[in-house]
């Protein structure tokens, strides 16, 4: 009875094995045509049963990460493996997506320099707006494109006898009309002792740029995990759709973020929701609709299905609740109520927050669409840290 035992324990251990290295299992019909044939729902369990096992063993950390894990240790990447993160310092940019920018420079720590490009029908023309800490205004102005879809003006900052200011930028497609926030919550003056403005740095940069500027493993940024379903034929038809034509990875990220951002729905009915809301790439797309993770979770897919890196990363936002500014708490949480993620082309780490780009969300059972934003595509980590602390990088979502 022993022997019996350990011999149907030996199998076992052998078929997960097997299961966990190679899809043998997983396309156990197409091994098998004769069997699938004549009884469709038994291969059928075959195959469900192997991606179970599969999601379970993609959940079981190897020894070394176990190792890792007791000892609170990062494993050693691959030096092959590593992703050289070439980081833009000092850059007066929100933004390098080419297409619609828009930069912000102190000049003599009295003016302020607000530069930038639109190729947006609806942001052709800005009001900037300066208002203190209780958003009494201050001042405002207007600026607007030239015939080479570029903005350059250089603002007197207002006289104030606060040390903090805000500057909001709005924009509209006529000088005279109705606007929209573009630049809102994310753009902050600070003046020393010597009334000299300058930006200020969010609290939370510092340790946003260590992690964001950590060596991150190209393979793990690649795998097909039980929410980042990048294998799954539907995912890979969809980016390869979304993706046709396209000259460059940049291009496809780029395509890749305005297909999510336009066709998933924020699901605004779901946040309070007592049950967890689905997030697995393939769920999401059959939904349309989802929260950040599932947003996550799908633009990881469809960039990995074509080859592009994509990291899901989990942290704080401001906004989600009721908080708009750092405070002591929230600079240290570690808390988690929102994701985003990171995409490697071109030697770096382009940061995208498809949630926060996306105009669409169902709110009290009626959907809402509006046009796709690029405030949050290829963000600058210092520009991005005014609202977003990265907590983790999700190994495995």
């Amino acid at each position: 009875m022993k022997k019996l035992f350990y011999t149907l324990a030996a199998i076992c251990i052998a078929l997960v094995v097997i299961n966990s290295n190679t899809d043998w299992f997983s396309d156990f019909g197409d091994y098998f045509p004769q069997l699938e044939e004549g009884y469709p729902e038994a291969v059928s369990s075959v195959e469900e049963a192997s991606d179970f096992v599969s999601e379970l063993t993609d959940m079981i950390p190897t020894p070394s990460e176990l190792i890792a894990i007791l000892k609170n240790e990062e494993l050693p990447i691959d030096p092959s493996d590593v992703a050289v993160n070439a980081y833009i310092e000092n850059s007066p940019m929100l933004t390098f997506y080419p297409e619609e920018n828009i930069s912000a420079k102190i000049k003599d720590g009295e003016y302020i320099r607000l530069f930038g490009v639109s190729g947006d029908k609806n942001k052709k023309h800005f009001i900037v707006r300066f208002s203190d800490a209780d958003n009494e205004e201050l001042d405002q102005t207007s600026m607007s494109l030239n015939s080479d879809g570029e903005f350059d003006k250089t603002i007197k900052i207002p006289k104030s006898e606060r040390k903090y200011m805000s500057v909001e930028v709005y924009a509209g497609s006529r000088a005279y009309g109705e606007f929209t926030s573009w630049v809102y919550n994310y753009l902050y003056l600070s003046r020393d002792e010597n009334g000299a403005w300058s930006i200020r740095q969010s609290p939370v940069y510092a340790h946003n740029k260590k992690l964001y500027t950590a060596d991150k493993a190209i393979s793990d940024a690649l795998k097909d995990t039980p929410a980042i379903e990048s294998d799954e034929e539907e995912i890979i038809e969809l980016a390869e759709q979304i993706t046709e034509g396209a000259g460059s990875d940049y291009e496809k990220l780029c395509l890749i973020h305005d297909w999510v951002c336009g066709h998933i729905r924020y699901d605004t009915d779901r946040l309070n929701s007592t049950s967890t809301v689905p997030y697995a790439a393939v769920k999401v797309l059959e939904n349309r609709s989802a929260v950040c993770l599932g947003f996550s979770t799908l633009t990881a897919a469809l960039c990995r299905s074509v080859g592009i890196p994509c990291n899901v990363v989990s942290g704080y936002a401001l906004g989600v609740g009721l908080d708009t500014e750092w405070t002591t708490e929230t600079v240290n949480t570690s808390e988690q109520n929102h994701a985003w993620n990171e995409a490697y082309v071109d030697g770096r780490w382009v940061i995208m927050d498809t949630t926060w780009d996306c105009p669409n969300k169902i709110e009290n059972g009626e959907i809402v669409t509006g046009e796709v934003s690029h405030i949050y595509f290829d963000a600058n980590i210092d520009f991005f840290s005014a609202n977003h602390k990265i907590i983790e990088y999700m190994k495995r979502p």
